[in-house]
Order: C-alpha cells, then structure tokens, then sequence
C-alpha cells in the first residue's frame, strides 16, 4: 500500500539486541524520519503524520528492552498499536439488525460509487441472503442508470428506475416499490459531480430527509490527493456520514489521503474495493490493514478470498498433479485462472507475509508474462496441453500456436523452457513431502 515498507526501514536502524537496554530519543530519531517521509509520500495528512510520530516517540523513548527482546520487533509492535489506533481499532460492519437496510451512496465522479453499490449488493445477497434492490438516481451522468441496470443484471438483483425524474421523487416510488417486492436490502446510487457544489448537496440532503437511511457511505479513490479530506468534511457536514469505502485499493494506490479521513473525521472505514469485478470487495480490517502497511503481509484475508473465490476441488487437483510429476500445461492454465480469481499479483503479493521487496515494474513484468502465457495456453488444443511434448515431436503445432495466438516464437519457446523446469522443481517438492522433509526452502527457486 505504501511505497516504502517501514518494517524494512525499523530493521535497517534497530540491529542491536542488548539486555536491559533503554531505548533513547538518538535510537529512533532516524527510523521516525523515514517513516514520516514514507507516509507523506504515501499521501498521508501531515497532521495525521504529527500525531502518528508524536505517538510513537512518547511510547518508544525510556522502553527497557528486555532479555532477549529485539529492540526491532519492540518498535514494531508500538507502530502497529498505533497504526491499529488511526485506522479504527474495530471492524465495522453495516448494521442488518432492522426489517429493511436502507444504503444511500454518496462520492465524486469517478470514485467507481455505481460499481461499489453492486458490490455491497452482491456481499449480502450472497453472505446474508438479502434480497437488494438498486435504486438508480445519478440523473446527470450519461449512462450512469444504464450502468447500474447492466450491474443488477449480472448479479441478479432487483433494479430500479425512473429515468431523469426528480431523484426524490424517484426514491420515494422506490421504497413503495421495495414494500410490495419484500426487498429488505435498499442501495441508492445518487448523483456525484466531478467537484462539490451547493446544488448537489441540496438535493442530497433532500433525498436523506425523503429516505432516513441506516447508511450513508462515502465512496473515496484510493488514488485521491489531498483534496479528498476537504470534500469529505463537506459530505460529512452536511449529511452526517456513517463511514466511508475506499475504491481501487490495489496496484499502486498509496492510499494515505483516504486514510487519513478515518483519523481526521473519526469515521469508519466499512469496506475496500480492489478492482472491478463484483466479487472484489473486502471487509476494511483495521488490524490486518496495519499489517499490510507494515510489510507484514495479510494472510487471513488471503485465506478468506480465495475460499470464497476459488474452485478448491480443482486446485487441489491440480496440486496434487503438480506434486507428483504429472504437471502439464493445462495444469499451469488452470492455477493462472484460479489466481486471478483473487486479484492482481502485486495485490496478492502484498498479502503474504515475509515476501522479499518486489517493486512496481517486477510485479508489471511478471503480469505481462502471466496474460501472454494464458494466451498462448489458450491458443493450443487440450491434447497439447495435457502432452507438451508434442511440440518436440511435431514442430508444426508451435507454428501453429503462435500463428492464432498472435505471439512470437521465442515466447512460446520460453513458455515451454520454464515450463519444464517448474514440472521438475514441483516434482521435488512432493518428493520432499513424501520423505516427511521441510519442502518451503525449495519455493525462492520457483
């Protein structure tokens, strides 16, 4: 989330390992100057920053450090503390307790606020067995309600409507609507503008007074400036937010100005969007957060989305293939695609724990790598999938391949090259596991 983790720069400046060691203000000068400049690079408020090392200083400075205590995993874990602390210290949810949920989704232009109220329908449809229906009332952009249409169709909910009436007029039609439909689970996509304007935030304030909604969420762009706390503050002074989602949490959001607003505002955080997909919505966990930011990677949530998201019954075939010698091509097709399920690779990255820094452009080139292998996977028969070695014997099915795939030769030369050298380094794995051996130490050279 952060360019710069700030595990690293805690272990680079706190080596020593003394007993009953002090930790003095010259012991951390340094490692709160990087981190105050890694989180103003990440976009983080400089208020929000101030207080956050303030914190850290009077926490740290006079801690005796303990026989066998590490002076890095000391400060570390007073980071975390505080981290935990600016991003909410609990998981909130929306509260479902009442005969109908009542949503009103507010945010700028271009905060994907259309995709996010699918996104949120999806969730509970699925998790709780509501039964949601979208209310399209962003009047002024073209083929908002069109968009939010198409959404309620690929998720199978209900959808509703009145073209370019008054917003409140159609709010209103949608909660008679709601009654007769028993849909206990309302959202209301409203109007954004690409800047806040008193007009907007009149009829926003009509359409809540018309509603009374159990939430009113803002939508905010991982990727915003600055200027996103001000808007904030202005949603929240006039309509009394009760949290907020941030969108587009993945790649290279840095994501410090919309974290901040949990600080500055004392709002909530209710989910994180990272991507467009409807699937890809995830519940805003302060701690597993902090750990993210920290460089401590986010297992749980791993665990959690690809247990939803991914075919388990075909991964564990694959892998048992995979671990016996059996890896073939269609094997590798098939992990690719229950990989995507759960992200970008530089998002899942991010989520496992210990993972040596991999920067921006790695991450780029292993995804180019990644799409041109699918292609050229996709581009040949199942029989050569299933038998790669049929490209030695008959040299005319790569001619083939990389005639319908559109790629070039040596990419599906390499494709093959490493292909056989992952079947041979997976083989040795299981053959360590048979042994009852550590296989993990194998997994640097895959």
């Amino acid at each position: 989330m952060f360019k710069t983790m700030i595990a690293s720069i805690i272990t680079k400046h706190m080596k020593k390992k003394l007993n009953n060691w002090t930790i003095k203000e010259e012991d951390v000068v340094d490692v709160l100057k990087e981190i105050r400049v890694a989180l103003l690079d990440a976009d983080v408020s400089l208020l929000v920053v101030k207080n956050f090392i303030k914190s850290i200083r009077e926490k740290a400075v006079g801690y005796v450090i303990e026989q066998g205590q590490d002076p890095s995993n000391v400060l570390l874990t007073i980071i975390k503390e505080e981290l935990i602390s600016i991003l909410g210290k609990k998981t909130a949810s929306i509260n479902i307790n009442q005969k109908v949920t009542k949503i009103m989704m507010v945010g700028l232009q271009g905060s994907g606020k259309t995709t996010t109220c699918a996104k949120i329908a999806n969730y509970y449809k699925t998790k709780f067995n509501k039964k949601p229906l979208l209310v399209g009332v962003d009047i002024y952009r073209p083929a908002a309600i069109e968009q939010l249409r198409d959404l309620a169709s690929q998720i199978d909910v209900d959808f509703f409507e009145k073209g370019t009436q008054d917003p409140v007029k159609t709010v209103q039609q949608a909660n008679e609507f709601a009654e007769k439909n028993d849909n206990d689970f309302i959202i209301y996509d409203t109007a954004g503008r690409l800047q806040t304007n008193e007009e907007l935030m009149q009829e926003l304030k009509n359409i809540r007074n018309k509603v009374s909604p159990n939430e009113i969420l803002l939508v905010v762009d991982a990727m915003s400036g600055q200027d996103i706390l001000n808007v904030a503050k202005e949603f929240n002074d006039v309509l009394t937010l009760s949290g907020f989602i941030i969108t587009k949490l993945d790649g290279d959001a840095r994501a410090g100005a919309a974290l901040s607003i949990i600080s500055l505002l004392d709002l909530p955080v209710k989910f994180t969007g990272t991507g467009e997909k409807v699937g890809s919505l995830d519940i805003f966990h302060p701690e597993r957060i902090a750990d993210r930011i920290l460089g401590l990677g986010d297992i749980m949530t791993l665990a959690e989305k690809a247990n939803e998201v991914v075919d388990q019954n075909k991964i564990k075939k694959t892998f048992t293939r995979m671990l016996s010698g059996k890896m073939d091509l269609e094997d590798s097709l098939t992990l690719m695609q229950q990989m995507s399920k759960l992200g970008s690779m530089g998002s899942i990255l991010k989520m496992i724990p210990n993972m040596p820094s991999i920067n921006d452009s790695q991450i780029g080139d292993a995804e180019e790598k990644k799409k041109i292998w699918e292609i050229l996977m996709s581009s040949m028969t199942l029989k050569e999938r299933r038998n790669p070695h049929l490209f030695k014997k008959e040299p005319n099915r790569k001619i083939r391949v990389v005639k319908g795939s559109g790629r070039k030769p040596d990419e599906l030369n390499k494709l093959l090259s490493e292909w056989e050298k992952i079947k041979k380094k997976m083989e040795e794995v299981g053959g360590m596991i048979k042994k009852g051996k550590n296989p993990f130490g194998q997994f640097g050279n895959l």
